[in-house]
């Protein structure tokens, strides 16, 4: 195999990988924009004191008989350590931190259109094409992949796919060196 013929399977790698990342963004960010939504919609019905009570049931009878033995009730817990530390009514809370995390998940649908659309760009690639977008685009996926394995503190498969195809991405917009006649006498 020729180096020409390894750059344009490693340039079709490239696209194929970016494009699988664009719908790996969009389909993440979609299903997860639904349950933000979802779950704002049934933190409107709750308050601190049911969320307490359903935590005690969840921790079992024994655990509810305990807390009755020391005069607590176990539903009005968690209402009153929300009152003492001024947090909000339970559904303003949700409310606000579902927002702050959307900002966080609408992110996705914008990185799978870039990666789309350099997917598509690299796709039909040439040797005297400009790159400095696509390095650019490349140097920031490979960041943002790398950022979020630091963040994760663990091997995270998102986070690893983002940044291989920002590396490979990279490699792939070398540009081709020229080639050179070997010197004759």
């Amino acid at each position: 195999m020729s180096g020409q013929d390894r750059r344009g399977l490693l340039l079709i790698v490239v696209a194929t990988s970016n494009a699988l990342l664009a719908l790996l963004h969009l389909l993440v960010g979609i299903v997860l924009i639904g349950g933000l939504i979802y779950v704002s919609l049934t933190a409107g019905n709750e308050s601190w004191a049911s969320l307490g009570a359903r935590a005690a049931a969840e921790l079992g009878e024994e655990f509810v008989v305990l807390l009755e033995l020391f005069g607590v009730d176990a539903a009005t817990l968690l209402e009153e350590f929300a009152a003492s530390q001024g947090l909000p009514s339970f559904d303003r809370f949700a409310r606000d931190l579902l927002s702050a995390l959307f900002v966080g998940v609408a992110l996705f649908i914008p990185a799978g259109v870039a990666s789309g659309l350099a997917a598509a760009r690299i796709w039909r690639l040439t040797p005297a094409a400009e790159r400095g977008v696509l390095r650019l685009y490349a140097t920031v996926v490979t960041l943002v992949g790398a950022l979020g394995l630091l963040i994760a503190a663990a091997p995270h498969p998102i986070w690893v796919a983002v940044l291989v195809v920002g590396l490979l991405t990279l490699l792939a917009l070398r540009r081709p060196r020229a080639v050179k006649l070997p010197y004759r006498v």
